[in-house]
């Protein structure tokens, strides 16, 4: 029993009839009705009983009918689905992300990407970059997000924004009496780094380009556990705009004024396998360089946010 003989016997049981069955597939009537008798020699009974004005279904056809109803359905459904994974409509996306970026940017991008595809599964795994590196390379995950991603010849790295960075302080502090703060400002008071060391060398770069080295008062392992030191008033961070979406009692933040524009913005970027052509990943990709489109469009990522 093969596909073709099921479709034409659902046309044939429909019909009532060889020569209507045969119009409505659009084939001539010979071949229908030696796969009717070849479907019957193979199952060893009769499905239809001739009469005058055409045939009916035996008792053994009505039983076919209602199963080969169901065949149908089933391969009508995976041939869909089939179709849409092939194009991205549908199947599994698994991302990587870590920090800062998790708390606003990357959220915007995946409920862009499901509202134009709510067939696809989305997992999110929320780990350190090493260990979204090494999951993205076991093929564990199809695209990861994160700053600071390293240049490797397996990897195709993209930038997602490139936001400029404040300053988030304890509304008590000093320099929260300011509407911008000058990065030189920053010389007296204890600053909270993450300690993933090229965080902590990026700060100590722009400080060390505003003439002073910075005073380091905490280490902090990710962006929340920092915002909570500095809500506590332990130091002052220097974190991406988009960590403004979060908001904890006491902490505020402000504009940060930079001699240098070099120091003034910060990337979040996007990681994917070299060579890749899962569907999947061309849909998203096309969502996140849509997006930023959208922000230099707008100049979110080349002015401070008051």
């Amino acid at each position: 029993m093969d596909l073709r003989q099921i479709k034409y016997f659902i046309a044939v049981a429909e019909e009532r009839n060889f020569g209507r069955a045969a119009a409505r597939l659009h084939v001539s009537q010979p071949p229908i009705t030696r796969q009717i008798k070849m479907l019957e020699d193979e199952l060893g009974v009769l499905l239809f009983e001739r009469t005058h004005w055409g045939v009916r279904l035996t008792q053994a056809g009505e039983v076919l009918l209602s199963n080969a109803y169901g065949i149908r359905a089933l391969v009508e459904n995976a041939s869909d689905r089939t179709r849409r994974v092939g194009r991205g409509a549908a199947g599994r996306l698994d991302v990587g992300t870590f920090g800062s970026g998790l708390l606003a940017i990357v959220p915007e991008i995946l409920r862009r990407y499901m509202a134009a595809h709510p067939d696809v599964e989305l997992a999110l795994l929320n780990v350190p970059q090493a260990l979204q590196l090494e999951a993205l390379r076991q093929n564990r995950l199809l695209i990861t997000f994160d700053r600071y991603l390293p240049d490797d010849a397996d990897l195709v790295v993209e930038v997602v924004v490139a936001e400029r960075q404040v300053l988030a302080m304890h509304e008590a502090h000093p320099l929260a009496r300011l509407d911008a703060v000058p990065v030189e400002a920053l010389c007296d008071h204890p600053m909270i780094l993450a300690r993933d060391a090229r965080h902590a060398a990026r700060i100590t770069d722009m400080c060390r380009a505003n003439g002073f080295e910075p005073r380091i008062g905490q280490r902090a392992a990710d962006v929340v556990s920092g915002l909570v030191m500095t809500a506590n008033g332990l130091g002052v961070s220097v974190v991406p705009e988009s960590v403004r979406t979060l908001q904890l009692p006491g902490l505020v933040y402000r504009p940060l004024e930079f001699k240098s524009e070099a120091h003034a913005l910060i990337e979040l970027q996007c990681a994917y396998r070299r060579g890749e052509t899962s569907p999947l990943l061309a849909e998203v990709l096309a969502v996140v360089r849509s997006y930023r489109c959208e922000r230099e469009q707008r100049g979110i990522d080349r002015h401070a946010v008051p």
